[in-house]
């Protein structure tokens, strides 16, 4: 289902992951149940078979090892919470699930009130300069192509 993926990861430069840090299952679903929601299919499949990756200065967020999760701030969960304890951040975004800030100006985020018929969020981009939101991808998996052909 990935494999088109699974061939630009294989032949790329642009994205830095570290081999052997897929996540597992378990930290996946206990997650999940912090959430309230089920995470996306290829975002999962993403965290089990690759775990953690820098592009252009900043994580494609994922999820650490539980006893790590309060500290690491490559942890999906952890800037979640953060987001969280910040009332005026909430009462603005109460569906987004931030998934990547590279070192730029823009945020990339779940938009978790848009899932679709396969569970998948699209994936919006928060351009901080102009101030607009945008769809920048209808899924993880193709998020990660979209960076992937735009950082060759």
């Amino acid at each position: 289902m990935y494999e088109r993926l699974a061939a630009k990861l294989a032949h790329t430069t642009s994205i830095k992951w570290y081999p052997r840090h897929g996540v597992k299952d378990n930290w996946i679903i206990d997650a999940e149940a912090e959430l309230g929601f089920q995470l996306p299919p290829s975002y999962c499949w993403w965290l089990k078979n690759y775990g953690n990756a820098r592009l252009n200065g900043g994580n494609i967020l994922t999820l650490c090892q539980p006893e790590y999760r309060d500290i690491d701030d490559s942890d999906i969960l952890y800037i979640h919470r953060l987001n969280l304890a910040d009332e005026d951040w909430y009462r603005a975004y109460p569906n987004r699930l931030d998934l990547f800030v590279p070192d730029s100006d823009e945020l990339y985020f779940f938009d978790l009130s848009a899932k679709d018929e396969h569970r998948e969020f699209p994936v919006m981009c928060y351009d901080l300069m102009n101030d607009m939101i945008y769809q920048y991808a209808p899924t993880f998996s193709d998020f990660l192509e979209r960076l992937l052909d735009e950082h060759k």
